[in-house]
């Protein structure tokens, strides 16, 4: 009886201790799955904030590169109106005068001719500046225009500087083939204001100072260093003339100048243009 009484006292403690056991598995996993349970927000609130933030990041990356680019955008647009400038002032053409052959008389046993030009100053549009039309006889059928040209360093062009951003030009003398360049008939003087270029109209100080100074200018490579010249000089471009056609004098802003038929007017085959 006392044997069956301690394998009965066994079997309950084994079964007691097996169903704690289970209970405290049991509890374990409960609170494991309620640990689990009220984690699983809490994680998927963090990942999103991650998430969140690094978007954030993203976004404040790309607008600093977005400013970047719209700065760089900025200053490659105002080197493109710059340079677009620049390439306008370098193409510039000023029309300054008009010459007409109005006659030209063969000389008697010679085989020269007479010829009568008529010079005048123009505007922009080709137009006569004022009614001063002088008249001159040249011997030969090649005329030669001279200039005083002051041409200024490039940068000026390049910057648009108003007072330097174009060559400026005082005609000299006019003559022919067989004339010596001091028998040729003056046209402005130096301290007059030849308006086909002169800026609306009426000589600034500054063209002025350059102009009672020139040869000075010229010849001293300091003090045309100092008002932004690069080269002073005289130049006297030439063609052999037409009767009954008219030639126009022009000045590059870079300071060349050319003397051609008017595009209108039909040359001979004999003519031909030279310039600086």
């Amino acid at each position: 009886m006392g044997r069956i009484s301690e394998i009965i006292r066994v079997a309950n403690s084994a079964l007691r201790t097996l169903l704690l056991g289970a209970l405290v598995a049991g509890a374990g996993f409960a609170g494991w799955k309620g640990y689990a349970l009220y984690n699983e927000p809490q994680e998927k609130l963090a990942a999103k904030q991650a998430l969140l933030e690094e978007s954030q990041k993203v976004n404040s990356e790309l607008q600093v590169e977005l400013f970047q680019l719209s700065a760089e955008l900025g200053n490659k647009v105002h080197e493109i109106d710059r340079l677009e400038t620049s390439l306008q002032l370098l193409k510039l053409k000023h029309r300054i005068a008009r010459l007409h052959v109005v006659e030209q008389v063969a000389i008697p046993d010679t085989e020269k001719v007479m010829t009568t030009i008529e010079f005048y100053e123009v505007n922009e549009e080709g137009a006569p500046i004022d009614d001063r039309r002088r008249k001159f006889e040249i011997e030969g059928d090649r005329v030669y225009v001279e200039c005083l040209i002051a041409k200024f360093e490039d940068r000026y062009v390049e910057e648009a500087d108003l007072e330097r951003s174009t060559a400026i030009c005082l005609f000299q003398r006019i003559f022919g083939e067989f004339q010596q360049p001091q028998e040729g008939f003056p046209l402005d003087e130096v301290g007059s204001s030849p308006t086909s270029y002169a800026r609306g109209g009426k000589m600034s100080e500054f063209e002025q100072k350059i102009w009672d100074d020139f040869w000075e200018i010229a010849s001293n490579r300091e003090k045309a260093a100092e008002i932004g010249i690069r080269a002073a000089h005289a130049d006297a471009p030439s063609t052999r003339v037409r009767e009954g056609v008219t030639y126009e004098l022009e000045l590059r802003s870079t300071g060349e100048v050319t003397l051609r038929p008017l595009a209108e007017e039909v040359a001979s085959p004999r003519e031909a243009v030279s310039g600086n």
